[in-house]
Parts: C-alpha cells; structure tokens; sequence
C-alpha cells in the first residue's frame, strides 16, 4: 500500500472511530445521574481510554518504529470495547424505536445507570476472555496423505500465519510459540505470512534471533510474505528474515530433490504498495517436478480454484484470524471461501489457519489461536 494511500486509509479509520466514540459517549453520558462527578469522572475517563487508540495510529504514521506497548494495549482493547459497545447500543436503539410502535418496554428511567454499569460488566468480562484466549495458542493437529512417491516415507510439518511479531507481540509470546513448535519435533517450519507487524525495532529482533537459531528443524525454516510485511514498509520488514536466518521464499521454487517441492507466493498486496505484481500461479509453478509432493505456501486465500487445477497438494494460507473477535467472522466467512480450517477441493488439500498472534486488539473472541502441525504420509 503507497504511503499516501496508507495516510488516507489510516486517517478513515480514525474518522469513523472517533465519529462512533462521540455516539457512545452521547449514550452513555445521558444515562449517568445528574452529579458532576459522575459526569466529571465519566468524560475524563473515556477520554482517556477512546484517545489511546488515536495516538498509536498517529505514532504509526510519523513514522516512529518505536511505540510504547502500553498505549498500543490500552488502545487495542478499547477497539474492541468499542465494537461490543456499538453492538450493544444499537441493539437498544432497536428495541426503544420498536417499542414506539408496540410499546412492550417497562420505564427503565430511573435504572438508567445501572443498565450502563451492567453493560460495561458485561463488556468488561468479554475483553478478559478474549484476552485469556489471545494469549492461549493450541496445536492443531493434521494428518493427510499424498498420493504421490517420495524418497520420505512421511514429513511432518510446523506451520504458523499471522504472528504479528511487534509492539503487542513480543519476546515472551514468541518463545513460548517456538518451545510447543519444537516439542512436536518437525521436520520443517512454514511461517505463512505476517510474521512482522508495527513496532518493530532491531532490538527486539536481536532479542529473539537466539531464539530461532536454537531452533534447527531437519529441513529448515521458511517464510513468505503477508500484507502487513508491506504495510510496514517492505524495506524495513524484509532484513529481519534474514537476519532470523529464515529462508524466505518470494515467487519462487524450492526443490528438495526426490522428496518434495515448496513453492512460495508473494503477497498479492505487493501490487499495491510496489506498483509491480507478483508472478502469477502458472508462470510460478513451470518446471515444477509434479510427480513429487507439491506444498504451495499463499498468505491470503483467495482463488482456491486456480490452485486446484494444478497437482499441488497442500496449500497453506492465513491472514483472516478467522475474524479475529465475534461476530466480524461472519464478514470472513462471506469473503473468502474457507475462512479457517481444512478443505479438499479436487486433488489438493488447503488449510487456512486462524493464525497465532493477534491485529490491533489482543483479543479472540469466537475463535482461538493455533500452531498448526502437519503430518505427511506419502505412498512410496
């Protein structure tokens, strides 16, 4: 995404969420008692929840690769408040216009603010289970079987999407994701786009590179890239791969000789923020050895269909984090043909995964992070 074109749709962002900030404020002010220091108490605090959010985006576009992870929680967690506050406020807008008509509500006037504490308790003890489960990655576990010859009788793979290494995912999250990875022993490790996020610094990076040295899977660690690779400016995002010492794929094949193939796509946003696209799947896969098994790493799945009329037999994605917080799964769902989870669509099988780390919020809702552990059996 170009720089202006960023500032523009970061500045939207910033628009519509300060334009629904002012509509809950308005609701919830009127339903405070008639104190000033309930109204006091009330505009200071909002105000410092609501502006949280604003100030990490200002950070992001003044183009500071530092930002305190204090203010990118607090602001994160507040979005997410945000959305179940709007959720809730235009259900009772709902409701209160009905009831002009068919006048079935009580006078709840005088519980006014009671039903406002309610709400944020409610709220309140969603954010803590979406953080709780933000914060509580699984392994999920497959086993497929490839029709095809291979020197290897089988191959067991650790797979992770959407880490979002940054400001909000840091050294601890990351540590820990790599002690379960190498508890499963694997063979080979795909990280499958969005490792990187803002935030970045080469600090953190030194920090957790010991990290991924210590770790040496017999084939090795491979990464493509994601969107936000390049909505963090692919200049700075790009030497933290090879810094890591992860071999990253771009448009290009990867053949482990009488064994298998890994091809790796750019990310399809790479025409937006470089004006160049990437290869398409036909020029990418010429010359590919398709009598061995093919794994096709593709960070955003769209056209499933174009995959398929090949003899590719795995393809890995990610990017949707399975909407990340209820009920926006649903616009995930509508979008992409599998938003998260297996499919066998003719002779290859994809699995798109809900992703480890966390945009924005750190919060779940409705779906739970993963690392995603393969195994392979081939027929010989």
């Amino acid at each position: 995404m170009k720089q202006s074109v960023f500032i523009l749709f970061v500045s939207f962002v910033i628009l519509i969420y300060s334009l629904v900030n002012y509509y809950l404020f308005i609701k919830g002010y009127k339903s405070l008692p008639d104190k000033i220091i309930f109204q006091y108490s009330y505009v200071c605090i909002y105000l410092f929840f609501s502006m949280q959010f604003v100030i990490s985006r200002i950070i992001l576009l003044s183009d500071i690769t530092f930002q305190s992870k204090f203010i990118s929680e607090i602001g994160g967690i507040w979005f997410a408040a945000v959305l179940y506050f709007l959720i809730i406020a235009l259900f009772i807008n709902l409701l209160e216009f009905s009831d002009k008509f068919f006048h079935f509500l009580p006078d709840f006037g005088i519980f006014k603010f009671k039903i406002l504490l309610s709400i944020i308790g409610l709220v309140f003890c969603l954010l803590i289970i979406g953080f709780i489960n933000a914060r509580t990655p699984r392994i999920k576990a497959l086993n497929l079987e490839i029709n095809k010859k291979s020197a290897l009788g089988n191959l067991k793979i650790a797979m992770v999407s959407d880490v979002h290494f940054g400001t909000i995912i840091g050294y601890m999250e990351i540590k820990k994701m790599l002690e379960k990875i190498e508890k499963e022993k694997p063979d080979i490790f795909f990280i499958v786009g969005d490792l990187t996020d803002e935030g970045v610094t080469k600090e953190f990076v030194n920090k957790i590179k010991p990290l991924f040295d210590n770790f040496q899977p017999r084939y090795g660690k491979f990464a493509i890239l994601g969107n936000h690779e390049y909505l963090n400016k692919i200049e700075r995002t790009l030497p933290i791969f090879h810094q890591l010492n992860i071999t990253l794929i771009r448009d290009s094949v990867i053949n482990f000789v009488d064994e298998f193939v890994v091809l790796g796509r750019d990310d399809k946003s790479k025409l937006s923020a470089l004006g160049v696209d990437r290869k398409s799947l036909n020029e990418l896969q010429k010359g590919v050895d398709y009598n061995l098994p093919v794994i096709l790493m593709d960070h955003q799945p769209y056209a499933l269909d174009e995959t398929a009329k090949y003899p590719i037999d795995l393809q890995l994605s990610g990017h949707t984090h399975l909407g990340q917080m209820f009920p926006l799964n649903f616009l995930t769902m509508s979008t992409f043909e599998v938003s998260w989870g297996f499919l066998k669509k003719w002779n290859t099988n994809f699995y798109i995964s809900s992703g480890f780390g966390t945009w924005g919020p750190r919060i779940r809702l409705g779906n739970t992070p993963e690392i995603v552990i393969i195994n392979l059996s081939f027929n010989h």
